[in-house]
């Protein structure tokens, strides 16, 4: 049975484990496809959303378009088996999660809203939850609150268990023995071609026409490169709360009987205006109460101007605005005078009393307009809450688009050809055209909020898979890729033929290009990641080849340069062996599943 508002789980809970702690087998224990519209995996009962795969799935080719220095085709997405780290790693996680629920480890309430709290710092206002702050973090990273709760009580729950089981270092002297490795330099003769300075003498980039052969062959073997996008013809409903804040404005005798009800929330309390000196030490403050005794206020402003002693001004602020320590002197203090020296945890203070603004009881005129929106927004919440309740209700119960509109006064709206890579300016379009590509063909989505104001439903109705794209459309790019090709592997059989040489002298007349030797870190970041990563994986002599976007690059080390003692102190902690092991144990207690068809679906939209 599909589960009511399946949860859209946000990155925070992404890769927690790092990449390839433990690999799951067993072939016994897997099978393909079960039917659900947005999970791509279940591990024992603990799904694994498609949001979450695509967003793990993101962060892998971003990872890999830097060690390569480009971005990923949809082949080489596939042939680098980057989808399937995304899974190992998001399977990692679940297997943790399911076995959390499985010993019912769980924490309380306190602890996670403590937690939340300190990883999202920025949802707080004065202390408090910021609704405004919430919702938009809720709607850019489509989670819902319980999302939001289930990672934070996951995370938490994930670093006690690290700590109490697997918080072990390295001895000392191995720790030692591997921080002077990483602090390793090497000293390399390197090679830079930029790619338009590859010139094959043996291919004429003139000669080639559209029935070229080797064209042609080059376009069939990176089909996915040319391909057209996925277009997709779909229907969906919004549900709009504002649609129908005009069926619960209160009448006036509702507005009059609220007002008489609670006549204490429309007073506005005593509001005062002063200027707070801040001083740091007790010798500061005693040092200006001293020279500015017996002075008027205006000459006690007069005196800190020309002192450079600055204060702060404070515009209408009530009692519960204040700091209590200094709430309960300046709210006893008689206008245009100055309060005795006031301490609090964070300074010495003196305070100037400008104006006085007495507490006022609102008339009903007055607060009317507010009164009528708390009610409209009381009956407007309950309705719209009880609307959608009632809408996934009729989703399980197996009702069509169509049905749905009919039984609660909807409207199904269609949009035809729309692809994944559609741009559109209007957010809301963009999230539901987004979903689509989430959906299989014919299934009526789970209702989705969009905001806390909007939510939506879709079905896909039609499906037209990728095609090859004529090649008049896409010649001049083919053929630019296709040099680009040639010129890359006349640079590879060159270095074949010169690596065993171990002489970078013949590669650097090929090209007329000079040699430059330079020292690197294991750690550079002027070079790219894959150059770096070579270096560091090669012996001394050794030529290599790399290339990037811009660049190819032959390099070969002089000398390897380790020093005697190193400068890293930093413990390394044995917390992934520790995890990974136990993991390895875990994991063959789980039933693990895979929704093949959705998960091949989500690819092909990486050309």
């Amino acid at each position: 049975m599909r589960a009511i508002r399946k949860s859209w789980i946000g990155v925070a809970l992404a890769i927690i484990f790092g990449v390839s702690l433990f690999f799951f087998k067993g072939s016994s224990r897997y099978s393909n496809l079960f039917n659900s519209d947005n999970i791509v995996a279940s591990i024992s009962g603990t799904p694994i959303s498609t949001t979450k795969f695509i967003r793990v799935l993101e962060g892998q080719i971003n990872q890999f378009s830097q060690i390569l220095g480009k971005e990923l085709s949809g082949d080489e997405i596939r042939n680098f088996q980057v989808h399937q780290l995304a899974l190992q790693n998001l399977i990692n996680n679940a297997v943790f999660e399911n076995e959390f629920e499985k010993i019912d480890f769980i924490i309380d309430d306190t602890t996670i809203a403590q937690n939340t709290k300190k990883r999202f710092p920025y949802l707080y206002k004065d202390n408090k939850l910021n609704e405004d702050s919430l919702n938009e973090f809720l709607r850019q990273q489509r989670l819902k609150i319980e999302d939001l709760v289930n990672i934070i009580s996951y995370e938490t729950r994930a670093n006690v268990f690290d700590n109490l089981l697997f918080d072990k270092d390295y001895p000392d002297y191995l720790n030692q023995k591997i921080n002077r490795l990483n602090s390793q330099t090497r000293t390399v003769n390197l090679i830079t071609v930029p790619l338009d300075n590859i010139f094959d003498i043996n291919f004429n980039k003139n000669n080639i026409s559209k029935n070229d052969p080797d064209l042609l062959k080059f376009i069939d073997e990176n089909s996915n490169k040319y391909m057209t996008d996925e277009i997709r013809d779909i229907s969906y409903i919004l549900i709009k709360k504002n649609n129908y804040s005009e069926l619960f404005i209160p009448s006036n005798t509702e507005i009059n009987e609220y007002y008489e009800n609670n006549k204490t929330n429309f007073v506005i309390p005593e509001r005062r205006s002063f200027k707070q000196f801040n001083f740091k030490t007790k010798e500061e403050v005693d040092n200006f109460n001293l020279n500015t005794l017996n002075l008027t206020v205006s000459e006690i402003l007069e005196y800190s101007s020309q002192e450079n002693i600055n204060y702060n001004e404070f515009i209408d602020l009530n009692k519960n605005q204040v700091l209590e320590e200094l709430a309960n002197v300046i709210f006893a203090q008689e206008k245009n005078t100055i309060s005795e020296i006031i301490k609090t945890d964070l300074a010495y203070h003196l305070v100037i009393l400008d104006e006085i603004k007495e507490s006022k009881a609102q008339n009903i005129n007055e607060v009317s307009n507010s009164i009528r929106k708390i009610l409209t927004e009381v009956e407007l919440n309950n309705y719209f809450n009880d609307l959608k309740l009632k809408i996934e209700q009729q989703i399980l119960q197996g009702y069509n688009l169509k049905q749905i509109a009919d039984e609660n006064s909807l409207e199904v709206i269609e949009k035809y050809n729309v692809s994944f890579s559609n741009e559109n300016n209007d957010d809301l379009l963009l999230s539901v055209f987004n979903s689509a590509f989430t959906l299989n063909k014919n299934f009526v989505s789970d209702l989705t909020d969009y905001n806390s104001d909007v939510s939506y439903l879709i079905n896909v109705d039609m499906v037209y898979p990728p095609e090859m794209s004529d090649l008049d459309l896409i010649y001049d790019e083919a053929l630019k890729d296709f040099i680009k090709y040639k010129n890359l592997e006349y640079a590879k059989n060159l270095y074949e033929k010169n690596k065993q040489d171990k002489n970078l002298s013949k590669i650097s007349s090929e090209f007329k290009v000079n040699s430059e030797v330079i020292e690197i870190k294991i750690d550079e970041n002027d070079y790219s990641i894959a150059l770096t990563k070579k270096i560091f994986e090669t012996n001394i002599d050794d030529i290599i080849f790399v290339s990037d976007d811009k660049n190819i690059y032959f390099a070969s080390t002089e000398k390897i340069n380790v020093p005697e003692k190193s400068e890293l102190s930093s413990k390394i902690s044995l917390n992934p062996d520790l995890k990974s092991a136990f993991g390895n144990e875990i994991i063959k207690t789980k039933k693990i599943s895979f929704n093949d068809e959705l998960i091949n679906g989500l690819l092909s939209q990486y050309k």
